[in-house]
């Protein structure tokens, strides 16, 4: 089999080589986030982003007056 690999677009499944890729990392006090952008011919067609939180919520219990 030698097909080539596709990925899922707002266009529709694409041959990956059709398609011009970035990726970006924006790493602030808060959390750290990586994203991949495809492009066809200057269009973005995909784009996705991992977001990694780097200090969960603090949790405050609340006691109710009875």
């Amino acid at each position: 089999m030698d097909s080539e690999p596709l990925i899922w677009t707002t266009k529709g499944n694409l041959p990956i080589a059709s398609l011009e890729y970035s990726h970006a990392w924006e790493d602030q006090p808060e959390y750290l986030k990586f994203s991949e952008t495809y492009r066809l011919d200057g269009e973005i067609v995909k784009q996705s982003a991992h977001v990694y939180v780097k200090q969960g919520v603090q949790a405050q219990p609340e006691q109710g007056a009875f």
